[in-house]
């Protein structure tokens, strides 16, 4: 059986990712896993980073239960620790066939340069398939 997996940190969401995850698995009739990892440094976030994972978990949780009422077979984990090895660990663990990764902005700002090579580095180290998703642009 097929497993498909996307992945969110919880700093940024994956939102594009998570609506092709589902359109796929609705379509291909799998088994959808979304796994949100949380930064172990967690007691050490400003106000601000703590109400971006908040506001993440809130409207991820939101998003799953309404893919479950479309008849999508989906589990929520949460896990703690770095990004890419809880990725890893999850992807070995649960036989996952495909990997749905968010590409970051395309921008020049410190983060997504670190997410690109996060994304890079995570690539070459998975034994499933990535399928990396685009977000769409915002009209400014």
């Amino acid at each position: 059986m097929e497993k498909i997996l996307v992945a969110i940190d919880g700093k940024h969401g994956a939102w594009e990712a998570l609506s092709h995850a589902c359109s796929l698995a609705k379509r291909i009739h799998v088994q959808l896993n979304v796994l949100l990892v949380i930064s172990l440094t967690r007691g050490h976030h400003s106000q601000v980073e703590t109400d971006t994972e908040d506001h993440i978990k809130k409207r991820l949780e939101l998003l799953i239960e309404a893919a479950k009422s479309e008849g999508i077979t989906i589990n929520y984990f949460i896990a703690e620790g770095n990004y890419d090895d809880e990725v890893i660990n999850f992807i070995n663990h649960n036989k996952i066939t495909l990997l749905v990764h968010e590409t970051p902005e395309s921008n020049t700002r410190p983060a997504s340069n670190e997410r690109a090579a996060s994304l890079r580095s995570l690539r070459h180290r998975i034994a499933c398939k990535m399928e990396v998703v685009a977000p769409k642009k915002s009209c400014t």
